[in-house]
């Protein structure tokens, strides 16, 4: 069973109730109002409700559960194709299989059989799926007749949208951002991401309060009379400026077929061409689920350059009202735009077999760079290393500053210390700077770690960048749109592969 395409989704509602046969009504009564506010005629909610009713009575009947200290999730779906679906998600204490009642839904002479066939002839999809952790999953679909829901409320559909478009028109204008706007920042966030954004700072006023007031943080607005629409940010490295992250673009949903795209990228392009703050480099974190913002992100000014890809570096956030890939995890590209040439004369290889990886990654940055293959024994000093965690997207990076003969036992336990606290993607940087040990590369596979290309620290020094994933990764799902990172993805493929893992199952 697919999850609803939210393009389809006309609305939804969410109900918990305890773990008990008293509380079903309440469930019904629930899924009655809701089937009459969609279109439903009354025979079509009574079959609703009576399908509710039965798998209600079911789950609780067959898994005795700790009663009102649980509960069961029930979700209430409408979709334009006018079904009704509905999930109804046992998220109680696990039940062990010695304990679960054994019964036979294909045999109509029990009673699970008898209930099976009701509610398959009462409904037009069903699903009783184990989830594991996640409890047991009954999903239902019914077919009604008609659909009279619409977001505007008048009962008509067409004019919802009508009246939807009409008010996105109209002059839009930007400006910057200040603290006065930050309830409409975080507003816009919601409309945007709901509370899956991977950037939770987002959502924190204070945080951002700080962050425009210290001026770290600059906030570009597309506003549609007093109403921001539209936003993108700048966030500093330091209060020296060093270097910037470009992202938090955001659209509010009814707007992505008006101007708005547009002055988004007039915004980032005015500003990257500007650089205020006179800053080093801009870097961002490119989508791969698609290649939009990759492409967007190459168009502005003299074009921002993939030099690494780290793999499932986040939870993939929820885009309301895009036909988005949902659930897992994202890989992120991240792509970099030098405001003045490389200061870096030469780098040493890892490894010959990167050489050429590395060498189209700096020709395609614009920069002429001496690459040497010459190696050299960790030098007689203590190992540098430090940590960037961040625990909220279960994901770290490891700057290697200096190796000394210690460093794979240092740098293996920092890795371990970090899924061991429940990290599942890390990125370990090394300096490039100068020759590494020739057997460097080999103990890092090792350590199922995987060359992942390039990491820009500032316009003097250029880092290798490495990564691995605690979970399958579906190179499938990674999608690139200039060819040096089609070719970094090819050998990070290869490379994972060769380790011993194998293809996700589909």
């Amino acid at each position: 069973m697919n999850d609803t395409d939210p393009d389809q989704l006309l609305f939804s509602s969410l109900i918990e109730i305890n773990y008990d046969r008293r509380f079903i009504r309440i469930a019904q009564n629930f899924v009655e109002r809701l089937s009459e506010l969609a279109g439903a005629s009354q025979s079509e909610s009574l079959q609703v409700s009576l399908l509710v009713e039965e798998c209600l009575a079911f789950i609780i009947n067959k898994y005795i559960d700790c009663r009102v200290s649980a509960h069961i999730e029930l979700c209430f779906k409408v979709t334009a194709d006018k079904t009704v679906r509905i999930d109804i998600i046992d998220i109680g204490p696990p039940i062990h299989e010695h304990m679960i009642p054994s019964f036979d839904i294909t045999d109509e002479r029990s009673d699970a059989g008898l209930w099976y066939k009701l509610v398959r002839g009462l409904s037009d999809e069903f699903a009783f799926m184990n989830q594991l952790k996640d409890g047991w999953r009954l999903h239902i679909a019914k077919k009604i007749e008609r659909i009279t829901f619409s977001a505007s409320g008048n009962g008509h559909p067409e004019a919802g949208a009508l009246a939807e478009r009409d008010q996105t028109l109209g002059e839009k204008h930007t400006r910057s951002a200040t603290v006065a706007d930050i309830p409409a920042i975080i507003d816009l966030a919601y409309m945007t991401y709901r509370y899956s954004y991977i950037f939770k700072e987002l959502y924190d006023g204070k945080h951002l309060k700080t962050q425009i007031e210290e001026q770290r943080c600059d906030i570009r607005l597309i506003e549609h009379g007093r109403k921001v629409i539209g936003a993108c940010a700048f966030k500093y490295s330091d209060a020296q400026h060093r270097w910037a992250e470009l992202g938090s673009a955001m659209i509010a949903p009814e707007y992505r077929n008006s101007r708005a795209s547009a002055l988004i990228m007039r915004e980032v392009n005015d500003y990257v061409r500007a650089n205020p703050y006179h800053c080093e480099f801009f870097m961002s974190h490119a989508m791969t689920t698609h290649i939009r913002s990759q492409k967007m992100l190459g168009k502005v000014h003299q074009g921002f350059k993939p030099l690494m890809l780290g793999l499932n570096m986040a939870p993939r956030p929820e885009f309301i009202g895009l036909n988005h890939q949902r659930g897992g995890r994202e890989s992120g590209l991240c792509v970099y735009h030098p405001n003045d040439p490389l200061k870096v004369p030469r780098l040493y290889t890892p490894s010959i077999k990167h050489l050429e990886i590395i060498q189209a990654l700096i020709a395609n940055l614009g920069s002429a760079i001496e690459i040497v293959p010459e190696f050299s024994a960790p030098e007689n000093q203590e190992t540098g290393l430090s940590i960037q965690q961040q625990d909220s997207v279960q994901f770290a990076k490891i700057s290697v500053e200096s190796l000394g003969p210690d460093w794979f036992t240092a740098l293996s336990k920092k890795i371990f210390t970090a899924i061991v606290s429940g990290i599942e993607s890390v990125v370990v940087t090394l300096p490039a700077s100068r020759p590494l040990p020739r057997e460097l590369d080999r103990m890092l596979t090792d350590l199922n770690l995987i060359f992942c290309g390039l990491s820009l620290q500032s316009l003097e020094r250029l880092d290798y960048a490495y990564c691995l994933s605690t979970q399958p990764v579906d190179f499938s799902r990674i999608q690139l749109y200039e060819p040096v990172a089609q070719k970094l993805l090819l050998q990070m493929e290869q490379s994972y592969y060769a380790q011993g893992h194998r293809s996700p199952t589909p």
